[in-house]
């Protein structure tokens, strides 16, 4: 199968991320991640095309990263729900929502 991503993805041994939906800070656990996007499974869904903010840190000597993106596609998945999120924005300073 040919490989379409443009970018590497890392694949993560249980980090997390939190990502704001509706004002509420929801927690994820970041499945794959690289330069563009990251992969993550939710409790409840989230919506495609949604705009999301989060944070997570996943290098132990560099602080939190926090992202704006949006969601790409979105799946359930062993009663959890599983989503793709495309980076617009990544930055080690806290975004403006």
């Amino acid at each position: 199968m040919e490989e379409k991503r443009k970018f590497s993805r890392w694949g993560l041994d249980n980090e997390r991320a939190y990502i704001d939906l509706e004002g509420q800070k929801e927690e994820v656990q970041i499945l794959d991640i690289s330069i563009a996007g990251m992969r993550v499974i939710a409790n409840r869904p989230i919506d495609k095309d949604r705009q999301v903010t989060g944070e997570f840190k996943i290098l132990p000597n560099i602080g939190p990263f926090f992202v704006r993106g949006k969601v790409i596609w979105s799946t359930e998945r062993d009663k959890n729900f599983e989503s793709g999120i495309e980076f617009e924005k990544v930055s080690t300073i806290p975004l403006e929502a």
